[in-house]
């Protein structure tokens, strides 16, 4: 059979160099100096293993043309017999795999991409089309299935749907997705396909007006279920894992907000704790808004740099809650969604943006604002 694994131009340009090498000053293989060996710098240079390089020169030498091997070796590189004529042929098959150096340019393309796509999301604008006020609802942590707060949901998505100017944030946990504790849909009457279906709804279908949707952790638990609503997105709303920098940009000027699932740091004394954190030790920001804890909380506060910041957190809407109630944690009846309304007119630090944990009366000052302003 013969040797089909290497073409004549790899076999005859590999020894060609190893010549060129030799001429060069490089001394033969194992002549016993400190000098730099030729075939050694052959192949540092061209990046083979030292096994592919000597099976290159032996199939030159069984297929195209003799090898003096008396110029490379000062004794046979690989065995006494493996340059002698054997009684046999061994077969040789071709590569399965693609060479190291397209595996390198192919990453090195990935890589780039990734980058691309992190800087591009890092502040990423929402361009807003006019001065007139808009109100950021924060929708925090949905968990739709028999835990959650249907009822509520339902009403507040009515006032997103009907209330001009407003625009949401998904705060991530869409539903339980119970990944490592897959066990627990045996105590529910909610399948993942029928999760997957009020997922879809929730998403594109009940008329809410999303600028960004998070992913948080139960959305990861099964990473099917992150990998299904990206499938969904028809509309193409932003959707990132956990945490995202981005601003609403109006022709008058820009609200920066960093929105994640929960911001880093914790305290039993201050629900807010991360997001202060967050605002004294990250990039400036206008509005840090969070959920996962299923409480809320609303602060504004002037820091030493004379900045005004607008702390959040959202409760969401899952009010059964056997974890809660073993850890003894209280159940919130409030702030389920955070509404952020924003008058882009007035440089006012504490005017222009107004938070508040009632959906419904934060929707009446938003009326009142937006026809007042007109």
């Amino acid at each position: 059979m013969g040797n089909r694994g290497i073409s004549y131009d790899k076999a005859k340009d590999f020894v060609e160099l190893v010549e060129k090498k030799l001429q060069e000053g490089y001394v033969p293989y194992g002549s016993g100096t400190n000098k730099r060996g030729a075939l050694s710098v052959a192949i540092e240079e061209i990046g083979l293993a030292p096994g592919t390089a000597h099976h290159r020169m032996i199939t030159c030498q069984k297929k195209y043309r003799p090898i003096n091997w008396d110029l490379y070796v000062e004794r046979d590189p690989i065995s006494e017999t493996s340059a002698t004529e054997q009684a046999f042929d061994l077969p040789e098959f071709p590569d399965d795999d693609i060479e190291v150096t397209e595996i390198l340019d192919h990453l090195e393309k990935r890589f780039d991409k990734k980058i691309n796509r992190e800087t591009a999301q890092h502040w990423f604008p929402v361009k807003i089309k006019s001065d007139e006020p808009i109100g950021l609802a924060v929708i925090g942590d949905p968990h739709l299935g028999s835990h959650c707060n249907i009822k509520l949901l339902r009403q507040h998505i009515g006032v997103l749907s009907n209330t001009p100017g407003m625009m949401a944030v998904n705060i991530g946990d869409t539903a339980d997705n119970w990944g490592r504790l897959i066990h627990l849909y045996a105590e529910d009457d909610m399948s993942r396909p029928t999760e997957r279906r009020l997922a879809r709804w929730f998403l594109s279908e009940a008329g809410i007006p999303w600028i960004l949707w998070l992913h948080g952790n139960h959305d990861t638990m099964h990473s099917e279920f992150s990998t299904y609503l990206k499938s969904e997105n028809i509309a193409q709303v932003p959707m990132i894992d956990w945490r995202a920098k981005f601003k609403l940009v109006f022709p008058s000027g820009e609200v920066k907000i960093d929105a994640a699932h929960n911001h880093k740091g914790t305290s039993v004394y201050n629900p807010l704790h991360g997001q202060k954190r967050a605002a004294l030790w990250n990039e400036n920001a206008d509005i840090f808004v969070a959920g996962h804890h299923h409480t809320w909380a609303i602060q504004h506060e002037e820091l030493d740099d004379g900045n005004v910041v607008h702390l959040a957190r959202a409760r969401g809407y899952k009010w059964l809650d056997e974890y809660a109630v073993r850890n003894n944690f209280n159940r919130d009846e409030f702030g389920a969604t955070i509404l952020f309304v924003i008058d882009p007119t007035t440089d006012h630090p504490v005017r222009r943006i107004t938070a508040f944990a009632d959906l419904e009366e934060g929707a009446e000052f938003l009326t009142w604002k937006r026809r007042n302003i007109a």
